[in-house]
C-alpha cells in the first residue's frame, strides 16, 4: 500500500486535488445529490464560475463566507470555491438556535452568507453580510445556478499564501462558547489522502454520505472522495434508514460512516438483496468497545470494519484500527494514519513511555492553524510543539494507542478514578442494549458515583439488578455504575458524540439506584 510522507508540499490544497481529478478523470461523477448529477469537469466549472463571482463582488483572501445550507453540491462548491480565491468558508450548523448563529457570525463576521430558504430565519439576529439563497432542489433557474454556470469575466487573480485557511467549524463548546477551528487547505488535503490512502479508496469508490458538512467526518469523507476520484453520494436530511438503504442499493454505495442509529434497523429489511450488499467498507469510532453494529457489518455484510479516532482539530480522524484487532483490543484507538505521529505526554509535555497514562497528543500536516481570535485557547492546544487533544490515554510497545476518556469526564471516586468508556465498553457487548453511556453524579460518601444511561433495543428487557449481575468480574466494583437510568435516547451531537455534559445535569434519584 502506498503511503504519505510526515509533510506535504506547501501548495498543496484541496484545489489541487479537483483540479487533478477534473484533469484525469473528467467525466466520472463526482456528486450525485437528488436528481443532480455533476462530473469532475462540471465541478470544477461550476467553482471556477463561482470563484470568479465572488472576486467580481469583492470577496478576497481572508474574507469570511459563511455556509448555512443543508449537503450537497452547492455547499462542497461554496467551499471549494472559497480555497480557489483565498477566502475563509464558515461552515454553520443549521441545528443551532438563532442567538448561537448570531454569535458565531459575530465573530467571524462573514462578508457574505450562502443558506437554503428554509434556514434564513436563523439569521435573524446575525450580521451575516449579503444573504445568497440557494434553493435546495437545484431549480435551474435560481440564483445559485444562475452564478455557477454563467461565465464571468476575470478579476485580478490574487496572490494566495500557501498554506491559506480553507475554512472553520466551530467546536460544540463543551467548555463555553464555542471556538472557531482553523483549518488550511494543505491540511484538509492531507487528512483526505491520508483517509483514501488507509481505506485504500479508487475511483470506483461510491460514498453514501450521511455525516453533515458542517462537521469534520462529513467533510474528511467527501473530500476524500475528491482525493481518489470517487463520488459523493448526498443523503440530504432524509434519515430513514429505509430510505437509506434502497439508496445504497440504487446508487451502488460502496463506503459510509452512517450512524449506528440508521444502520441498526438494516438487519431487519434484508440488506443483502439479489445476493449483493454494495458497501464494502464501513468507518466508526474506536476506543470505545466492539459495539455490535460492527459485528454485524462485518460478518453478515462481509464489509471491511475500521474504526477511527480523531477530532475537529485534526481534521477528522487520525488513527485507524481494523475490526480483527478492534476484537483483540477492545478499548484500542488504532495506529496513527501515515501522515500522523501520535504520542502521549505528561501535563509538562514529557513524552511518557509504553503502559503510563497522560494525554494523547498528535501532530503532522492535518493539524489546526489555531482558534480563530482566540490567543489563549490555540496556545493551550497547541503547546509543546504537539496538538494536545484533552483525551486521556495509553501506548504500547507496538504504538497502539488506547483511550481512556476525556481528562475533563474523568470520574473520581473514593481516591480512585474511573475512565467512562471502560463502563460503556462493558454496555457495548450486552445484546439487549441499543445504546448507553456513563457519567459521574454526586456522592456523600465517594465523593462521586458512576450513574449509567441506558436505551434497550425495541421489545428487549433488562433490569439494574441483570446489569449489575453482569458487570461482577467485568470490572473493579467502584467503577460499576450505582444509578441506572432507563432512556428512549441519549443526547448526541451531529457526528454522534455522547454529550455526558448534558447527562452530568440530570438529577439522581434513590429509585435510579442499582
Amino acid at each position: 500500500m502506498p503511503t504519505l510522507p510526515a509533510s506535504h508540499p506547501r501548495d498543496f490544497s484541496m484545489d489541487t486535488l479537483l483540479r487533478a481529478a477534473a484533469t484525469r478523470l473528467a467525466g466520472r461523477e463526482a456528486t450525485v445529490d437528488g436528481d443532480q448529477r455533476l462530473t469532475y469537469a462540471e465541478l470544477e466549472a461550476r467553482v471556477e464560475a463561482l470563484a470568479r463571482w465572488l472576486l467580481a463582488k469583492g470577496i478576497g483572501p481572508g474574507d469570511r463566507v459563511a455556509i448555512l445550507m443543508t449537503d450537497g453540491a452547492p455547499f462542497l462548491t461554496v467551499v471549494l470555491a472559497c480555497g480557489r480565491i483565498g477566502a475563509i468558508a464558515v461552515l454553520l450548523n443549521w441545528r443551532l438556535a438563532p442567538g448561537e448563529i448570531a454569535w458565531i457570525c459575530g465573530n467571524a463576521e462573514p462578508a457574505m452568507t450562502f443558506a437554503n430558504p428554509r434556514f434564513t430565519h436563523l439569521l435573524a439576529e446575525a450580521e451575516a453580510g449579503e444573504v445568497i439563497e440557494v434553493d435546495e432542489r437545484h431549480d435551474p433557474q435560481g440564483a445559485f445556478e444562475d452564478i455557477v454556470t454563467r461565465s464571468h469575466d476575470l478579476p485580478t487573480w490574487p496572490d494566495l499564501a500557501p498554506e491559506r485557511p480553507l475554512y472553520m467549524m466551530y467546536t460544540s463548546g463543551t467548555t463555553g462558547r464555542p471556538k472557531g477551528c482553523l483549518q488550511a487547505g494543505s491540511a484538509v488535503a492531507a487528512s483526505a489522502m491520508g483517509f483514501a490512502v488507509r481505506r485504500g479508496f479508487s475511483p470506483a469508490e461510491r460514498l453514501l454520505s450521511v455525516n453533515p458538512l458542517f462537521h469534520v467526518v462529513g467533510m474528511q469523507q467527501v473530500a476524500a472522495m475528491l482525493a481518489c476520484g470517487g463520488t459523493s453520494v448526498f443523503a440530504g436530511r432524509d434519515d430513514d434508514s429505509a430510505a437509506m438503504l434502497d439508496l445504497v442499493h440504487r446508487e451502488g454505495c460502496t463506503t459510509t460512516s452512517a450512524f449506528p442509529t440508521i444502520c441498526f434497523p438494516w438487519a431487519a429489511m434484508e440488506p443483502i438483496r439479489d445476493g449483493v450488499m454494495p458497501l464494502t467498507n464501513y468507518t466508526g469510532g474506536a476506543g470505545m468497545g466492539r459495539p455490535q453494529i460492527y459485528e454485524f457489518i462485518e460478518n453478515d455484510w462481509d464489509a471491511r470494519v475500521v474504526g477511527g479516532y480523531g477530532q475537529t482539530e485534526v481534521c477528522g480522524f487520525a488513527t485507524f484500527i481494523d475490526y480483527p484487532d478492534m476484537v483483540e483490543h477492545p478499548r484500542s484507538i488504532g495506529w496513527p494514519m501515515a501522515h500522523v505521529e501520535m504520542t502521549i505526554l505528561d501535563p509538562e509535555g514529557n513524552q511518557l513511555p509504553p503502559g503510563e497514562e497522560g494525554e494523547i497528543c498528535l501532530r503532522g500536516p492535518s493539524v489546526m492553524l489555531g482558534y480563530w481570535r482566540n490567543e489563549e485557547a490555540t496556545k493551550a492546544a497547541l503547546g509543546h510543539g504537539w496538538l494536545r487533544t484533552g483525551d486521556l490515554g495509553t501506548m504500547d510497545e507496538r504504538g497502539l494507542g488506547y483511550l481512556l476518556g476525556r481528562a475533563k469526564e474523568l470520574i473520581k471516586t473514593g481516591g480512585e478514578n474511573v475512565y467512562p468508556a471502560e463502563v460503556d465498553a462493558v454496555f457495548a457487548e450486552m445484546p439487549e442494549v441499543a445504546d448507553a453511556g456513563c457519567c459521574g453524579v454526586p456522592d456523600r460518601q465517594w465523593g462521586e458515583a458512576v450513574k449509567a444511561f441506558v436505551v434497550l433495543k425495541p421489545g428487549m428487557e433488562l433490569t439494574r439488578e441483570e446489569i449489575t449481575a453482569r458487570f461482577k468480574g467485568r470490572i473493579a466494583g467502584y467503577k460499576r455504575p450505582r444509578y441506572i437510568e432507563f432512556v428512549d435516547k441519549l443526547p448526541r451531537d451531529p457526528i454522534g458524540k455522547l454529550l455526558r455534559r448534558e447527562l452530568s445535569a440530570r438529577p439522581v434519584s434513590e429509585d435510579q439506584a442499582a
